[in-house]
């Protein structure tokens, strides 16, 4: 199999049956498991996310579960970050963040051999405060998940950093197209133009 999915948690991922992330190898992060239980790879790489449901996380069943170094949980490999490569080839040594656990899911889908990756739910718009990368209380319901209980009123979490994790995203397609691969963002109405445009069907 040379193809893979690689799941943003935006909306529109409520709108992707199941049955659909069935059909190929997939890479889920963060709360995933709300919509989808079976990613074939899994990683979260931010400690606020990992300490808040460690007992979800390690019920996964996956291939692999990649999570944060900083936080330890069953059955998981520890991913440590750097600022030292643009992008990793190799993340069992390290990863770059790259302003977006989706920027980490396409390092690991290159590791594995995948040589093209389609995007699903990366809609790469937020409705937050005007700060970027900041930890926030969460107030009211979530707008920017596929479940509106995603991100429950008063949870902290980080604000998206859309300028930066464009950067990177130009970064990954790059290493992709540099090797003969391909990133196809099958998105619907996404906001993000660095890659190629797709459709699901």
């Amino acid at each position: 199999m040379t193809s893979c999915f690689v799941l943003g948690n935006g909306p529109s991922l409520a709108d992707v049956k199941n049955e659909t992330l069935d059909t190929l190898p997939t890479f889920g992060s963060n709360r995933i498991f709300m919509k989808y239980t079976t990613p074939s790879y899994y990683c979260c790489i931010n400690p606020t996310e990992a300490n808040k449901y460690p007992k979800e996380i390690e019920e996964l069943e996956c291939i692999e579960k990649f999570v944060t170094n900083k936080v330890s949980i069953p059955g998981c490999t520890p991913l440590r970050s750097t600022v030292s490569v643009q992008f990793s080839v190799s993340p069992r040594w390290a990863v770059q963040e790259g302003y977006s656990v989706t920027f980490v899911l396409l390092q690991l889908a290159y590791f594995f051999g995948f040589r093209t990756v389609y995007l699903l739910g990366v809609d790469h718009r937020y409705i937050q405060p005007p700060a970027p990368n900041a930890l926030i209380t969460w107030r009211g319901e979530d707008v920017n998940h596929f479940d509106p209980n995603y991100v429950k009123d008063g949870d902290k979490w980080n604000c998206a950093d859309l300028q930066k994790s464009e950067m990177f995203f130009a970064i990954a397609r790059d290493v992709y197209e540099m090797n003969g691969r391909r990133i196809i963002n099958c998105t619907e109405d996404s906001a993000l133009d660095v890659f190629e445009r797709g459709h699901i069907d």
